[in-house]
C-alpha cells in the first residue's frame, strides 16, 4: 500500500502545468510594467532597455510580451504572426519606433485538433496577451492598442471588401482617431476603407478585446491585404511610411 501511494505522488508530480496554470492576471500586469520581474511559469530577458516575458520550457502556456519603458505609451498587437504571413515583422517595426509594448501568439491558433480549445488571441480572453493590454491600459488610460491583421481580398464577399488593401475598425462605432488614420494612409496610395461606414466585413467586432474593459475607441483594429503586407516588408520606405501613419495618433 505505501509503495502504491509513492507511485501515485511519483504520477501526480510528474504531470505537465495545466495550459492556464502560469497565466498572469491583468492586475499583475500592471504591477510587471512599473517593475518588471520574473513571474512563476515565465523567464524575464533583459537587454538594452528592454524586457521580455516568455513561457518557460516544459510550460503549456503561451504568448510573448516584449517591453520598452522608454517608449511612447502604446501597445502593438499581433494575434496570428504565423498565419497571417509578415504581421510580426510590420508589429515589430512600430513597436521599434513607436510603443512601449508588443505583445504577440507563440503558438499558431491552429495548433490544436481540440475544437473546444483555441490558441486564437481574437477569441480567447485567458491568456497573458489579454492580461497585458487589459493591464497596460490601466496605467495608461489614454494609450493606444493598434491589433494588426491579415486579410484575403479573395474571400471577401463585398465588392468593396475585395477592392480594399487595408480596412479599419474601432468596433460597432469609431470615432475622429480613425478617419485620421485613414486620411494617412489614403495620402500614402492605400485603398483605405472603415467599418462600418464603408465596408461591412472585417470589423473585429467579435474580437475579444472589445470583452474587455479598456478605454473608449483605444481599440484599433488594422486589417492588411497579403499584398500589402509583402509590400512592407520588402520594401523600408513604405514601412516608414506606413508606421509614421501609426505615429501620428499618439
Amino acid at each position: 500500500m505505501r509503495r502504491l501511494s509513492s507511485y501515485a505522488l511519483y504520477i501526480i508530480f510528474s504531470l505537465p502545468l495545466n495550459v492556464n496554470a502560469a497565466v498572469p492576471s491583468s492586475s499583475t500586469m500592471a504591477h510587471w510594467f512599473n517593475q518588471p520581474v520574473t513571474l512563476d511559469g515565465w523567464q524575464l530577458t533583459h537587454q538594452a532597455e528592454q524586457f521580455t516575458l516568455t513561457p518557460k520550457p516544459q510550460s503549456d502556456a503561451h504568448g510573448e510580451v516584449i517591453y520598452a519603458p522608454k517608449h511612447r505609451p502604446c501597445v502593438v498587437s499581433v494575434p496570428h504572426r504565423f498565419h497571417d504571413k509578415h504581421t510580426l515583422t510590420i508589429g515589430e517595426h512600430i513597436f521599434q519606433h513607436s510603443c512601449q509594448v508588443l505583445v504577440s501568439n507563440t503558438k499558431h491558433r491552429y495548433k490544436s485538433n481540440d475544437t473546444a480549445k483555441t490558441y486564437d488571441y481574437a477569441k480567447q480572453t485567458h491568456n497573458i496577451h489579454a492580461s497585458a493590454v487589459v493591464g497596460f491600459t490601466s496605467l495608461h488610460p489614454k494609450a493606444k492598442v493598434f491589433q494588426i491583421h491579415g486579410f484575403s481580398q479573395k474571400k471577401r464577399k463585398s465588392d468593396a471588401g475585395k477592392l480594399s488593401e487595408i480596412i479599419l475598425s474601432q468596433g460597432k462605432s469609431n470615432n475622429d482617431t480613425l478617419w485620421k488614420l485613414k486620411s494617412c494612409l489614403v495620402k500614402q496610395g492605400y485603398r483605405t476603407l472603415i467599418y462600418p461606414q464603408e465596408v461591412r466585413e472585417l470589423g473585429g467586432t467579435k474580437n475579444v478585446l472589445h470583452q474587455l474593459t479598456l478605454p473608449e475607441y483605444s481599440f484599433i483594429h488594422i486589417e492588411l491585404s497579403y499584398q500589402i503586407r509583402k509590400q512592407l516588408i520588402n520594401n523600408n520606405q513604405q514601412l516608414e511610411q506606413f508606421t509614421q501613419c501609426v505615429q501620428s495618433l499618439l
